[in-house]
């Protein structure tokens, strides 16, 4: 059992040293660890959601070190959040999604010009291409729900959180997001769970 004592704006875990993450392994709680500590947990977690989000690895990866780097300039605040990963997810998604308007508006600029933007797509496994499509294909915020709940592995409340918004509406999308994977043949019933969790 793990006691909480509250100090002015900081939430300090007691009596024990480390919390079994799911992902089956020990961690110390963050108010205990380091901000190194901390990135080098969130790093793949971020490549990875940030990856199915954009579709593209070389800018998932240099946005999940401009969320870290984030973290780090404040790690006094970010540590003694109750969510620190949710934040972490919010701002990468943030700066995804700014960098997706840039992008789209380099994209008219070089129509307009007359000049194809150039985009490439590596040969990767015909699933991983079919998980990735199917992905992108979901509206932003349903995506952006699918990727924190199941491959941030978030609960329900940090999910809203990162999202700024609801619980119930995370749920909503959720649900819509679902739908759509299983009308493409990628999930069904007992692959995504959309109950309650104790998390």
């Amino acid at each position: 059992m793990v006691a909480v004592r509250e100090e002015p704006g900081v939430r300090v875990a007691v009596g024990e040293q480390a919390v079994v993450a799911a992902d089956g392994e020990a961690h110390a709680p963050t108010a205990l660890v380091g901000p190194d500590e901390f990135c080098r947990r969130m790093h793949p977690k971020l490549v990875g959601a940030l990856r199915l989000y954009l579709g593209e690895r070389e800018v998932a990866e240099e946005l999940a070190q401009d969320a870290l780097v984030r973290v780090i300039e404040r790690w006094p605040r970010v540590s003694a959040m109750e969510q620190p990963e949710a934040w972490t997810y919010r701002v990468a998604f943030n700066l995804a999604r700014s960098g997706l308007r840039r992008r789209l508006a380099e994209r008219r600029a070089h129509d307009r010009n007359g000049r194809p933007s150039e985009e490439s797509r590596s040969h990767e496994v015909a699933d991983d291409v079919a998980v990735r499509d199917a992905v992108a294909a979901l509206p932003p915020r349903q995506r952006e729900a699918i990727l924190l709940r199941y491959f941030g592995d978030l609960p329900l409340a940090a999910v809203a959180d990162a999202m700024g918004c609801r619980t119930g509406t995370v749920k909503a999308h959720l649900h819509q997001a679902v739908a759509a994977l299983r009308g493409s043949g990628l999930a069904d019933d007992d692959d995504l769970d959309l109950q309650e969790d104790p998390r």
